[in-house]
């Protein structure tokens, strides 16, 4: 909602549409997490007031030195269990984290403090294909878009289908965020 607070973990293409998103949806702070120069960038350019790199040091303390209280939302991208140990540190009270990242095996799993979660209200949810009612919500993006208030076409870089390994190097390499490959 208007003035909220989120962290992101992750600029990749649904961590950037989520900085989009929270630009539309007017929330006072949006913090992206993100290791990548390049991306850290494009997510200020597309709203994001606050990035931080996590090589830097403890994410869960740089992200409570600009909202000192907390956020009121964390949206985890990678499925790494450090983004969301520290996406659980960051929340504020009646915080809530979503899971949408796919970690890296199946049979990865976390460990919470369960006092801290009662105490502070703390919610974590999955969240599975955007948890959105698609007739609705497509049409309102396409719309934002002619609007251009949602400009996710940024985020794709396009590649003849032959060069398909090119596209996934510079993915990697962060060159782009969202390869697209073209016959």
């Amino acid at each position: 909602g208007v003035g909220s607070t989120l962290a992101i973990f992750g600029a990749g293409p649904v961590g950037l549409a989520a900085v989009m998103a929270a630009k539309i949806r007017e929330c006072a702070r949006i913090i992206v997490v993100e290791p990548m120069a390049q991306r850290r960038a494009l997510a200020i350019d597309l709203g994001a007031t606050d990035v931080i790199d996590p090589a830097t040091g403890d994410v869960a303390e740089a992200i409570r030195t600009i909202e000192t209280d907390g956020i009121d939302f964390g949206l985890e991208t990678s499925g790494r269990e450090t983004a969301i140990t520290a996406g659980l540190a960051a929340l504020g009270s009646r915080g809530m984290l979503g899971l949408v990242g796919v970690p890296p095996r199946a049979d990865d799993a976390l460990s919470i403090n369960i006092a801290a979660m009662i105490t502070f209200g703390h919610r974590v949810i999955g969240i599975i294909e955007g948890d959105s009612d698609q007739q609705g919500f497509i049409p309102e993006l396409l719309t934002l878009h002619r609007a251009g208030r949602f400009p996710f076409d940024r985020l794709i870089t396009t590649f003849p289908l032959e060069a398909i390994n090119d596209a996934i190097a510079a993915q990697h390499r962060g060159e782009c965020v969202k390869a697209v490959l073209i016959p």
